[in-house]
């Protein structure tokens, strides 16, 4: 409660009432054990109270079956310990991190996640090599700090980082495709240090103040897409809009084939799943489709001479991102053979990161980039 207590005072205040704020960002989860190193470590064990410092250079092994038990206790993530070294670098895996690590136990109970504690602009520096280019047109990568630093902040205030979770969770989001992928301290580079420190505190709000998730994508297509679109979550101030600047790099387009058997397969998850309005209640003698579009958002079906309408984000949440790149795609059926074809990279919601990349080679600025792709957002500075 008081974490979340400041992360609200902190949004409330004026731009320069606090410094940068510190992120948790979870680099690791279901581990079986976890080795952390560094020069003059500080071990706290939270559970019992412990305190340890190291001389020296210190390798820290955790073997995290052995503290299964305290988790089954409570059935919910228990902060077993924080790591930390005045050098402000911790070395695990392979690589090398700024800020402080925290152990807790993972919900399952059977294994830990690490957590990074780490300040917002040098989680956004590393994060722009690993989500953009180091070495796109400085512009693009400013307007990308501003998205993934608005996500981020969004994820703080509410502390929801999972359904399951919410507030239990020892972290604001995890670095994964799900949310953001952070990167370590050495992905840092010139241009991304400049693309987050010239930047700093700024985010993009709706007209009424609100603090948004904002998206970003590989390469929309052609036009982006609404989250109510793809999620079903409507948010506000969000528009689709036109972006002819992606087409241009890379392969316009993309084509994949599967069977009917596939596509059969899918309708029955899908029945089961609760995706189509009617249960199918028989065996599958027949599929058929209507006219379909790119620019359509459903596709018509119709097993065994009745009508199903599908929404194609179901059909790329099923079959995956390797034969649906995109959420932008038409689809046809030629005997036992559907194929598929579409444009872009990724769900096509908020900035095309291809677009930006287009936009900043012809002399746009960061702040032009998200008008146009957020165009009933503004651009604030909170710190």
């Amino acid at each position: 409660m008081l974490r979340a207590l400041f992360i609200l005072l902190f949004i409330s205040q004026s731009s320069h009432a606090f410094s940068t704020p510190i992120v948790s960002v979870r680099v690791g989860k279901s581990l079986r054990n976890i080795i952390v190193s560094g020069l003059d470590l500080k071990r706290h064990l939270v559970f019992n109270n412990d305190t340890k410092s190291f001389i020296g250079k210190k390798t820290v092994k955790f073997n995290c079956e052995t503290y299964t038990t305290l988790n089954k206790q409570r059935n919910k993530p228990i902060l077993l310990a924080t790591l930390e070294s005045p050098t402000g670098l911790l070395s695990y895996g392979n690589d090398k991190y700024q800020g402080m690590f925290k152990i807790i136990t993972n919900p399952k109970g059977d294994s830990c996640d690490i957590v990074n504690e780490i300040p917002m602009e040098a989680y956004i520096s590393s994060l722009l090599t690993k989500e953009m280019n180091p070495k796109w047109p400085i512009e693009a990568l400013k307007a990308q700090a501003v998205a993934a630093r608005t996500y981020a902040l969004h994820k703080m205030r509410t502390q929801q980082v999972t359904k399951e979770l919410g507030s239990e969770a020892y972290y604001d989001l995890e670095s994964s495709q799900k949310h953001q992928v952070a990167g370590s301290y050495f992905d840092k580079t010139d241009s991304t240090n400049e693309a987050s420190n010239s930047t700093r505190g700024e985010i993009l709000t709706t007209e009424s103040g609100q603090i948004q998730p904002i998206f970003f994508n590989a390469k929309c297509g052609g036009r982006t897409l609404r989250p109510d679109q793809v999620w079903h979550n409507k948010e506000e101030s969000y528009q689709s809009v036109n972006c002819p600047f992606c087409h241009d790099i890379g392969p316009k387009n993309w084509n994949h084939y599967f069977s009917m058997e596939r596509l059969k397969s899918f309708f029955s998850w899908a029945s089961n799943e609760g995706y189509l309005k009617e249960k199918l209640d028989r065996e599958i003698n027949s599929i058929e489709l209507a006219p379909d579009s790119i620019d359509k958002f459903v596709v018509n079906f119709y097993i065994n001479d009745r009508p199903f309408i599908v929404e194609k984000t179901v059909l790329r949440k099923y079959f995956g991102g390797v034969l649906f790149p995109s959420n932008t795609f038409a689809i046809q059926k030629n005997g036992n053979i559907i194929g598929v074809l579409g444009e872009g990279l990724g769900h096509g919601v908020g900035l095309c990161q291809m677009g930006a990349f287009a936009m900043a080679n012809r002399g746009w600025s960061y702040k032009k980039i998200l008008s146009h792709y957020f165009p009933s957002h503004v651009l604030k500075k909170l710190y």
